[in-house]
């Protein structure tokens, strides 16, 4: 079973949908900000349970997450509606989970058809939707077909309450987490190499496209003149790149190439990543993160990703899609921004200095453990409608 993007308002055809298994978790939003929000819940939902299938659908206009296996993404043309009609047919959808602003009164009726269960999340006020709307006892009406709603504060309940939602059907669980799963590494792997880089001071480019190598080495050779035992993890964007990094600066550092098993010794200056799904190890190896592509095309990488494993963030002026990700960091004083080029390198050895270096992996922290524990419950809540 794949993950799948579809980047259109076409919609996919059935043996996509019913690739997935059965039955299937959907998940629904209607603004970039919650995409974000259940792409890292989906994440959850699937590695808690290696058998669920799930599709996640956003509006047409926004990025697609990255594909992973078991999650189909498609653009939605409207309300949801017409994806609920095709999800129908092609597997038995057993719960969908709402988080738009307004609640659609015909998706909702037509998941009851279909026997889904409805829960909503990430809804402040009980607005419905539709031709019927503004006819009295309508709100109350589509409500009661609702199984569940999760509720990011408490002061909300008041309202619900009054458009009829009874209180054993709402739980208060706050605001859900924006930040990714924290990507795993082999500890065995990451042990051997931080007794490599014992007493050395660690800083990682990640996702560094080819228009960046030359401004990531000139940053490695400026800060060795003052820190002679500095390392450098450079994560070539594509990572097919790497012999060719190897070979086109090693006369000019003590280098190692990863993909070619190379070992990581006290001299070595400047470390290849140049392997896929390693990105884990790298986070937990460094002090700081410098996030590649954000002089150039956007951040290849959210910086929720190094954030939550202990990396000061440095990043260029182009966040790419990760706009909401950069500006909570930038509030908790979690990541310093460069809009110079040639002003990279003083602020990452600013950056790497200790005391500095703490202080904004703690603010990370923060940011990334925020909203952990009500994607946890929804996940349980999930998978238990799921299973039911």
């Amino acid at each position: 079973m794949t993950g799948h993007v579809e980047q259109t308002a076409q919609y996919p055809d059935l043996g996509l949908i019913a690739g997935l298994g059965s039955p299937l978790l959907w998940l629904h939003c209607d603004t970039p900000r919650r995409l974000e929000k259940l792409a890292a819940l989906s994440e959850a939902v699937l590695q808690a349970d290696e058998a669920v299938g799930l599709v996640l659908s956003f509006p047409v206009g926004c990025t697609p997450p990255p594909e992973i296996p078991r999650r189909l993404c498609v653009a939605c043309q409207d309300d949801g509606a017409q994806l609920a009609r095709l999800l129908g047919r092609g597997a038995r959808v057993a719960t969908a989970l709402l988080a738009t602003r307004s609640l659609a009164a015909r998706l909702v009726l037509r998941l009851r058809r279909q026997n889904t269960r409805v829960l909503l999340a990430e809804m402040a006020a009980p607005r419905v939707t539709g031709l019927w709307s503004v006819l009295p006892g309508h709100t109350r009406r589509v409500l009661g077909r609702v199984d569940h709603v999760f509720l990011a504060r408490e002061s909300w309940q008041d309202r619900w309450q009054r458009a009829g939602v009874p209180g054993e059907r709402m739980s208060v669980i706050g605001a859900l987490a924006q930040a990714p799963l924290a990507l795993k590494c082999n500890e065995a792997e990451r042990e051997a190499l931080a007794e490599s880089l014992r007493q050395r001071t660690v800083w990682l480019a990640a996702g560094v496209p080819p228009e960046e190598e030359e401004q990531v080495i000139a940053v490695q050779h400026e800060a060795l003149r003052e820190t002679h035992r500095l390392a450098l993890i450079l994560h070539p964007s594509d990572p097919m790149r790497g012999p060719a990094l190897y070979d086109r600066f090693a006369h000019q550092f003590n280098m190692a190439l990863r993909s070619r098993d190379d070992p990581l010794l006290p001299e070595t200056q400047v470390y290849i990543a140049d392997t896929e799904g390693e990105r884990g190890l790298w986070y937990r190896l460094a002090v700081a993160c410098y996030m590649g592509g954000s002089f150039s095309t956007g951040s290849t990488y959210s910086p929720l990703e190094p954030a939550g494993l202990g990396c000061a963030i440095v990043h260029g002026p182009e966040s790419g899609r990760f706009d909401a990700a950069f500006d909570m960091l930038t509030e908790r004083r979690a990541s310093r921004r460069v809009t110079r080029s040639d002003a990279l390198g003083a602020m990452m050895r600013s950056v790497l200095r200790p005391e500095r270096a703490a202080e904004m992996a703690h603010g990370g922290w923060q940011v990334v453990s925020e909203g952990s524990e009500a994607t946890e419950t929804l996940v349980t809540a999930l998978l238990a409608a799921n299973r039911d």
